[in-house]
């Protein structure tokens, strides 16, 4: 069985990584990394689909013909592996999700054994998600978060029945979805990723500075509109979400491994007031800052 464009990653950035082989020519990844990024190996066969589900986090895929594809939280996104991906950075630092790698020329027998009613043909599937494309996303909706939440949590024991149930359930799914209903996430190309990479290196160098959207689109070159559009198709958040956010986990890192003062702290992330720092801290570790000094 080929093996998922994510598996791959520096030794030491896998927390997580299981393979289960549930049907002949069907096999699900179960995966959880902490990195900013790796070139991934990958086996260039031809004839494979692969369907991943973000748990959490962000994925950011450098494709073969070009494009820049970014998987966020419930997304479904599916590919051909000769548009398969050599660049995987993850621009949040982290990602969970399933990877699912079905082999087009023999998983059909195994479906249609235990689907005999319901004519499920991968190739045929194939061909219908990828008409205009070799790749195609499926927006977090319900169904897809029914199929998917309980594969995270079951217990190991009996993921290899469960992920065969599910992943079936999958097919189906995907066998009565309209493609042509889905509207597709827009691609990026390199310049406007590299434009919103260097925006994002220079605000987090700088916490203690509150920059603006005009004052970052002039320096920069581009519109604010532009700006705000690919800062979150980059990091799924809008700038002023993703420095609050970054700024609370910098202040936590302070707290632990520092003895400096709340109030330093909060003004060195950019808090003139210790009172909004301190409700910003809490809305998103959910305890204050003294009560989270005193656990760590």
């Amino acid at each position: 069985m080929v093996t998922s464009i994510f598996s791959h990653f520096n030794p030491g950035s896998v927390t997580e990584q299981d393979n289960y082989p549930i049907l002949p020519g069907i096999e699900v990844v179960k995966m959880d990394f902490k990195t900013s990024g790796r070139i991934p190996t990958v086996c260039r066969q031809m004839n494979v689909l692969e369907i991943n589900h973000c748990f959490s986090g962000r994925a950011e895929c450098q494709m073969q013909d070009g494009c820049f594809q970014y998987i966020g939280e419930g997304d479904l996104f599916m590919s051909a592996l000769n548009n398969y991906s050599e660049i995987i950075e993850l621009p949040l630092g982290y990602y969970s999700g399933m990877a699912v790698i079905i082999d087009i020329d023999s998983a059909d027998k195994a479906i249609s054994e235990l689907l005999p009613n319901i004519p499920i043909h991968i190739r045929e599937l194939a061909n219908r998600f990828f008409a205009d494309d070799e790749c195609f996303f499926i927006q977090a909706k319900e169904e897809i978060r029914n199929i998917f939440s309980g594969m995270y949590t079951i217990p190991r024991s009996a993921r290899y029945d469960y992920y065969k149930i599910k992943i079936l359930e999958l097919l189906i799914f995907l066998h009565y979805f309209d493609p042509s209903a889905e509207k597709q996430k827009r691609t990026y190309e390199r310049q406007q990723v590299e434009i919103v990479k260097q925006i994002q290196k220079q605000i987090t160098s700088e916490p203690e500075h509150r920059f603006t959207i005009d004052e970052l689109a002039r320096k920069y070159c581009i519109s604010p509109t532009t700006l705000k559009s690919n800062f979150k198709g980059v990091y799924g958040v809008s700038i002023a979400a993703y420095m609050k956010e970054y700024r609370v986990r910098q202040a936590a890192f302070l707290l632990r491994q520092t003895e400096q003062s709340v109030g330093e702290i909060a003004l060195a992330m950019g808090y003139e007031s210790q009172s909004k720092f301190g409700a910003a801290f809490k809305e998103i570790m959910k305890i204050t800052p003294m009560e989270y000094r005193k656990r760590r």
